[in-house]
C-alpha cells in the first residue's frame, strides 16, 4: 500500500484533551483551529504502545525512540484522526449519528473516491435515505424536517463498515440512521452535545471533596478516521494485518475505563 484509511470506533468514550482551560470545561478535548470540529493527536503513540509490534517491527514502522544511541526514521507517517459520524440522542432510534457535506467530502478525497454528496441548503433540514419513514427527525432537542435522496444509499454503504460488530452495520446500513445536517449545524452539534464528566479528588485524611473539575469526552459511538502513508520499503502487510480489527486504547484516562477504539481498514 502507499496509502491506507482507517476508521476508529469509539467502544467507550474518548478524552484526547488539550490540557487545562480556563473555561466551564477545565479539560476539553482536542479541537481543528479553525472549524472546531474534534480531532484525536497521538494515534501514532497509541499504536505504538498497542503491544501489537516486536521491538525491531516497531523500530521499522515507528522509528527509534527519541533519546536512542541510533536514530531509525519510520516506515509511515500516521495522520491524527478526524471526526467522521458524531452520535446524537433520538427518541425514536435510542441514536443516530450525524455527519455534514465538508466532513464527507474529506473522509471520500482521503479514500480517493469521488461522490456527489447532496446538498444541504438549508438548516432547517436534514438529508436521510429514502426508505425514512416520517417528516421530521428529532437530534437531541432539535427538531429539523427531513429531505429524503436517493444519493445517500452508495454513502451508507461505504460508512457501515465502521461498524465493529453486525448489530452497527445493520443500524447504519437497513435502518439508514445516518443524517447529513449542514456544515454550521454540525459545528454546533459537535461544540455543544459532548459528554461533560464531573470528576473529584478525595482529602484522604478528612473524607471530604478536595477538588472538583469537569472532563470533556467524545461521546461513545464516535467514529473518526485515519490515514497511514507508506515512506520506505517497510512492509506495510504487516502493518495492516496487525491493526485491522483490534481495539486499542487511545487518548486519556484509560485507568477509568475511557479511550478504547476499535480499529477497522477502509475497504477501497
Amino acid at each position: 500500500m502507499d496509502r491506507e484509511v482507517f476508521f476508529l470506533y469509539a467502544e467507550s468514550q474518548i478524552h484526547a484533551g488539550k490540557g487545562t482551560d480556563v473555561g466551564v470545561v477545565d479539560s476539553p478535548i482536542q479541537r481543528e483551529r479553525t472549524t472546531n470540529f474534534p480531532v484525536i493527536q497521538g494515534v501514532k503513540g497509541s499504536l505504538r504502545n498497542s503491544g501489537f509490534f516486536g521491538k525491531d517491527e516497531e523500530i521499522q514502522i515507528f522509528g527509534s525512540e527519541p533519546k536512542s544511541d541510533e536514530t531509525h526514521p519510520g516506515g509511515f507517517a500516521f495522520s491524527e484522526a478526524k471526526i467522521l459520524l458524531f452520535p446524537v440522542r433520538n427518541p425514536e432510534k435510542v441514536f443516530v449519528w450525524v455527519i455534514c457535506p465538508m466532513v464527507l467530502k474529506r473522509f471520500l478525497r482521503s479514500m480517493g473516491k469521488d461522490i456527489e454528496i447532496p446538498e444541504v441548503s438549508d438548516d432547517e433540514k436534514v438529508i436521510t435515505a429514502e426508505s425514512f419513514t416520517g417528516d421530521n427527525i428529532w437530534l437531541e432537542e432539535l427538531e429539523f424536517k427531513v429531505q429524503k435522496n436517493s444519493k445517500l444509499a452508495q454513502i451508507v454503504e461505504i460508512l457501515s463498515d465502521c461498524g465493529p460488530d453486525e448489530y452497527t452495520r445493520k443500524k447504519i446500513k437497513e435502518s439508514k440512521d445516518i443524517f447529513i445536517v449542514s456544515d454550521s449545524i454540525f459545528q454546533k452539534i459537535v461544540e455543544t452535545m459532548t459528554e461533560i464528566v464531573p470528576r473529584i479528588k478525595i482529602d484522604n485524611t478528612k473524607g471530604t471533596v478536595a477538588e472538583l473539575w469537569y472532563e470533556e469526552y467524545l461521546p461513545q459511538d464516535t467514529v473518526m478516521y485515519f490515514i497511514v502513508r507508506k515512506l520506505n520499503s517497510s512492509n506495510s502487510k504487516n502493518l495492516v494485518e496487525k491493526i485491522n480489527g483490534k481495539l486499542i486504547s487511545i487518548g486519556g484516562k484509560e485507568t477509568v475505563g475511557k479511550g478504547l477504539a476499535w480499529i477497522k481498514k477502509v475497504e477501497s
